[in-house]
């Protein structure tokens, strides 16, 4: 069977997946247009999202629009063309013929997403290691100040922002892995891990799924430029080339994190075809606990007194 053509991309992952990464990368190919974060696409999310008032009546645009005699098809068809006609214009002025879009967000409000156009685009679903995930969102939220909503729900259910966000990473990309499931001709699963060690390899293969010629240059081409940044991962800016250095740095955890986080993510991370994490934490008990923090703190005071130009 052949596969559908549609003149949309749009990128999925787990927020700090990778997925500015690739974004820019495909706004570097000569028919491809992929601007930064919109967030269009949540935003129609929410419009098709209802609340249910006494004896079950639900409330909201679709309800509404309903009574003023649109139906349901009408609506969605119109959202859509809403949607798209932003990114169609946009990829006219880049004078490129496709166009993609990628907003980290968009994970969250995949069920709406998928009623919109799920049949209507191409989506490339990226998945990275659960805890790599968790230590990048715990460094956006720090640099952020703060949490946003759709991460702030998590934080109210498990208040350890690391364990908060491991459960992010379970919910999302189960989510996202049963929705690629749903729609193998225009939907593919890409590992960040192999994104940035065989990036070459790994964007022919997005490139062949979604009808577009291979271009020499591409890869350095997409993180060199500074065009066209938009909103994004600040992290992927920084950089001139793809690197590897992010990947397996939940190592850096100590033996008890790793542990109690393990036991949230193992399932989720074998699915995906990674190895589980230790889950042997290092000994408890009060006495083990209050020495390491007592080491913890005679290392740092070394460290200050090494640094510390008056003690020298």
């Amino acid at each position: 069977m052949a596969k559908p053509k549609h003149e949309g991309i749009l990128i999925l992952g787990t927020p700090r997946s990778g997925t500015t990464l690739l974004r820019r990368i495909l706004d570097a190919h000569p028919n491809i247009a992929c601007p930064g974060e919109t967030s269009l696409f949540s935003a129609c999310a929410r419009f098709l999202r209802s609340d249910e008032i006494a004896e079950g009546v639900m409330i909201g645009v679709r309800t509404g629009l309903s009574y003023a005699g649109f139906s349901e098809t009408e609506v969605l068809d119109r959202l859509r063309e809403l949607a798209f006609s932003f990114h169609r214009e946009h990829a006219r002025r880049q004078k490129k013929a496709r166009w993609a879009e990628k907003t980290a967000f968009d994970a969250f409000h995949l069920a709406e997403i998928e009623e919109l156009c799920g049949d209507h685009a191409f989506f490339i679903c990226v998945q990275r290691h659960g805890l790599d995930v968790a230590c990048s969102l715990v460094e956006l939220c720090d640099k952020n100040g703060g949490y946003l909503p759709e991460l702030h729900e998590y934080i109210k259910k498990y208040p350890h922002p690391l364990q908060a966000f491991a459960h992010t990473w379970v919910d999302l990309t189960t989510t996202i892995r049963a929705f690629a499931k749903r729609h193998p001709r225009n939907a593919l699963l890409v590992r960040y891990e192999d994104l940035v060690g065989e990036p070459e390899g790994t964007l022919r293969t997005i490139l062949d799924f979604i009808g577009e010629e291979w271009t020499d240059d591409l890869i350095r081409s997409g993180v060199k430029r500074k065009e066209n940044l938009g909103l994004g991962d600040w992290k992927t800016y920084g950089k001139d080339s793809v690197e590897n250095t992010s990947v397996s740095r939940w190592k850096q955890l100590s033996r008890t994190t790793v542990s109690k986080l393990g036991a949230i993510v193992n399932p989720t991370l074998v699915e995906c075809g990674y190895e589980p994490v230790p889950t042997e934490a290092a000994p408890a008990g009060d006495d083990v606990a209050r020495r390491r923090y007592e080491l913890g703190l005679a290392l740092n005071a070394m460290k200050r007194e090494g640094t510390n130009p008056e003690r020298k």
